[in-house]
């Protein structure tokens, strides 16, 4: 009796990986949505049936170097250099795959912070909406991606994004120069 078939239908060898990086080619991926799941045939060569998109520079470089996993067996397909070349509704698919995966709420405006125990509530304002989130460890929980733009993360991983400090309104900013 034979091992349960991949759900990748997949013509060349899997069993061979040389570790390196494969730029695709956008003008041979054909994407398409089958219910909530994302799916790729590159043209002359493989269809998959889940696909993952995943930006390796999610914060300083979101639209640029997008890799493509195939969600079933974990492997990564490749590697798209930069969304713009793909054509408009294919972008728009895999920007929508990318939106779900990277819900970085931004900081408008910190209403409050308080400070009790080693433990920070957060009150701030977003462009999702008003958020209250509970922090612990700020030298572990607040990191400066680049001078002036911040990345806050909550006890449960939530992801909040300060663009940029300098533009968050006075009594903001006074607040987090009290807690930093």
């Amino acid at each position: 009796m034979g091992s349960m078939p991949d759900w990748t239908l997949d013509y060349k060898d899997q069993t061979e990986s040389s570790g390196d990086l494969e730029y695709l080619d956008p003008g041979k991926l054909r994407f398409a949505k089958r219910g909530d799941v994302l799916m790729l045939t590159i043209e002359n060569d493989r269809t998959y049936l889940k696909v993952r998109p995943v930006r390796a520079f999610p914060l300083t470089d979101p639209s640029e170097f997008i890799g493509l996993l195939d969600a079933i067996s974990g492997r990564e397909i490749g590697m798209l250099r930069s969304l713009r070349d793909l054509d408009g509704p294919t972008r728009q698919l895999i920007q929508d795959e990318l939106n779900k995966q990277y819900f970085i709420p931004r900081i408008s405006r910190i209403v409050q912070l308080k400070k009790e125990f080693g433990t920070v509530y957060w009150d701030v304002e977003t462009d999702r909406g008003k958020r209250q989130f509970v922090m612990r460890n700020i030298r572990d929980s607040i990191h400066e991606i680049e001078p002036g733009r911040y990345l806050v993360v909550d006890i449960d991983g939530n992801r909040f994004e300060i663009h940029q400090l300098a533009n968050l309104d006075s009594r903001s900013q006074a607040l987090w120069e009290k807690l930093i």
